[in-house]
C-alpha cells in the first residue's frame, strides 16, 4: 500500500509524457474529427459545415455588392431618362428649324423683295436653330456615352462579385482543403488515478 502513491505519480507522469490524441482538423473552421473517425467521414461532415459558411459569406458578399449595384442601376435609369429627354428636345429643335427654314425660303420667294432686313433676320434665326439642332445631337451622344459608361461599370461590378463568390466557394471546398493534425496532450492536473 505504501507504493500506491509512488505508482500513482509514475502512472500520471507516464500518461502525461506518452499519451497523445491526434485528430484531423480543418483550417479556418472550428471542426475537428471525432476520435476514431475516418478522414472520408470527416470530410463529409466538413462539407456540410463548409456549405453553411459559404452560404453565410456569400450572403454577406451579396449584401455588400447589392447597394453599389442598385446605385449604378439608378444612375443608368436617370441617364436613360436624360437620353430620352435629349432625343425629344432634338426632335422639337429639328422641327422648329425646318419650319423656320421653310418660312424664310417662302418669304424670300413670295415677298416683294428677295433680300430684305426681315428675310435676313429670319435666315439668321434659322441658322441659329440649325446650330442648336447640332448641339442637341451632341447632347444625345454624350448622354448615350454616360449610359454606356454606367453599364460598363455595373458589368465590372457584377463580374467582381462573381469572381469573389467563385473564389470563396473554391477556398471553402473541403475536398481541396489540406487537413492539419491537431495533437491533444493531457494536463497533469486532469489525470486522475483511482485506487
Amino acid at each position: 500500500a505504501k507504493n500506491y502513491t509512488a505508482w500513482k505519480r509514475d502512472l500520471q507522469d507516464w500518461a502525461y509524457r506518452t499519451c497523445r490524441l491526434s485528430l484531423l482538423q480543418a483550417p479556418g473552421t472550428d471542426l475537428a474529427a471525432q476520435p476514431g473517425e475516418e478522414e472520408r467521414d470527416f470530410r463529409i461532415r466538413l462539407q456540410q459545415k463548409a456549405r453553411e459558411i459559404r452560404d453565410r459569406e456569400t450572403a454577406d458578399l451579396k449584401e455588400k455588392y447589392t447597394a453599389r449595384m442598385k446605385s449604378f442601376e439608378e444612375k443608368i435609369r436617370k441617364a436613360e431618362q436624360a437620353v430620352a429627354r435629349e432625343k425629344e428636345q432634338a426632335k422639337q429643335q429639328k422641327l422648329q428649324t425646318a419650319i423656320s427654314f421653310g418660312t424664310t425660303i417662302l418669304n424670300a420667294f413670295l415677298g416683294r423683295k428677295a433680300v430684305s432686313a426681315s428675310t435676313l433676320g429670319r435666315a439668321t434665326t434659322a441658322v441659329r436653330g440649325a446650330s442648336r439642332t447640332l448641339k442637341e445631337s451632341g447632347d444625345i451622344s454624350r448622354a448615350k456615352e454616360t449610359v454606356e459608361a454606367y453599364q460598363a461599370q455595373l458589368k465590372a461590378l457584377e463580374e467582381a462579385f462573381e469572381a469573389e463568390a467563385d473564389a470563396l466557394a473554391k477556398n471553402l471546398d473541403p475536398m481541396n482543403q489540406a487537413l492539419t493534425t491537431l495533437v491533444l496532450q493531457p494536463y497533469k492536473k486532469d489525470i486522475q488515478v483511482k485506487d
